[in-house]
């Protein structure tokens, strides 16, 4: 495929990077798609839908992205009556509900992603209800900060491990594609995750040229603490987007056209 604009990088995990990639297909736009990581379940995953199957000592389970949201269906095909969801944001909700219907209770903060977070749906919880036993369903590591804060006003916290992210390793192709694309114009990342940061730029290490090329790019993100992770990384333009995929799409084909 001839391709004539600088390279676009989708690096959003799951099957919503290969829908705006699609997307932007439609405008002529051939996106690289780089999810920073592959969601797969972990090797405990009896004891995980055995923790799924009895929550009667659960008051809230948190929710905080599409990958923990699908994950946790592979268990839950109906949440118990007594049962609350939380996210973390407007996207995540929506994910929430088309898995288990508008019936279901979620918590979950209003507004733009920069509007969004840990901190976002704490406040509401913080004014609202604090939860006698919080279940967090996340990766391998994350959610500490609110853990940490819904402990601190009384909460049980109990962080459950119900995905594993597999950080992508580009394959043969892919690094040749970088290693002639490094002599060409920076390209444009969405980045959607303060993690994927660093996953990114471990990825490119087989090509020396890639991090300044990179770095030399436009960065477009969701949330202001991704933002701050690329400006600490060296990114020089950094942007904040929506997670909605029209507008993303709007935005780099903006970028794409202010190039040219």
């Amino acid at each position: 495929m001839v391709v004539n604009h600088q390279p676009v990088i989708l690096m959003r995990p799951g099957a919503a990077n290969d829908r705006l990639a699609d997307l932007l297909e439609k405008d002529g736009v051939h996106a690289w798609r780089w999810p920073a990581y592959q969601i797969v379940l972990p090797e405990e995953e009896a004891l995980v839908a055995e923790r799924f199957a009895h929550l009667d000592d659960v008051d809230m389970v948190v929710l905080a992205s599409p990958a923990a949201v699908t994950a946790v269906a592979h268990w839950v095909e109906k949440w118990p009556a007594h049962i609350t969801l939380a996210t973390i944001g407007e996207g995540t909700e929506r994910v929430i509900r088309a898995a288990w219907g508008d019936e279901v209770r979620v918590i979950s903060p209003k507004g733009d992603a920069a509007h969004s977070g840990s901190e976002a749906l704490f406040e509401i919880l913080r004014h609202s209800m604090i939860p006698r036993r919080v279940l967090i369903a996340r990766g391998q590591t994350g959610r500490e900060w609110l853990a940490q804060h819904l402990i601190e006003l009384g909460a049980d916290v109990e962080k459950i491990t119900a995905y594993v992210r597999v950080p992508i390793e580009l394959t043969p192709q892919q690094v040749d594609e970088l290693s002639h694309a490094v002599s060409g114009p920076s390209p444009i990342i969405y980045i959607t995750s303060s993690d994927s940061v660093a996953t990114l730029l471990h990825a490119i290490r087989p090509v020396p040229e890639a991090r300044d090329w990179f770095l030399q790019g436009t960065a477009l993100t969701i949330h202001p603490r991704c933002a701050d992770r690329l400006h600490e990384a060296g990114f020089a333009r950094v942007e904040i987007t929506s997670a909605d995929d029209q507008a993303v799409r709007e935005h780099i084909t903006a970028n794409l056209a202010a190039g040219s």
